[in-house]
């Protein structure tokens, strides 16, 4: 998803990053953004960001929250 310049001003999604990153660069950053949620690389800005509707990312965090992703690790 493009963002758009209004007035000069660059608007689009803003992104965040968790509060449990260590600084290890191995982050990823989040954002709302018009009705969906957008995840992508911190360490690269410019990289691709995948977009998910708001039940993919519900049915996504419900997995983690089971640990259906803990790869035993």
């Amino acid at each position: 998803m493009s963002c758009n310049m209004i007035r000069g001003e660059r608007r689009g999604p803003r992104f965040a990053k968790s509060t449990f990153s260590y600084g290890g660069g191995d982050c990823v950053e989040v954002a709302y953004y018009e009705g969906r949620i957008a995840v992508r690389d911190s360490k690269d800005r410019n990289s691709p960001e995948l977009w998910f509707t708001k039940s993919e990312w519900r049915a996504f965090t419900s997995g983690v929250r089971a640990g259906e992703f803990d790869f035993g690790e």
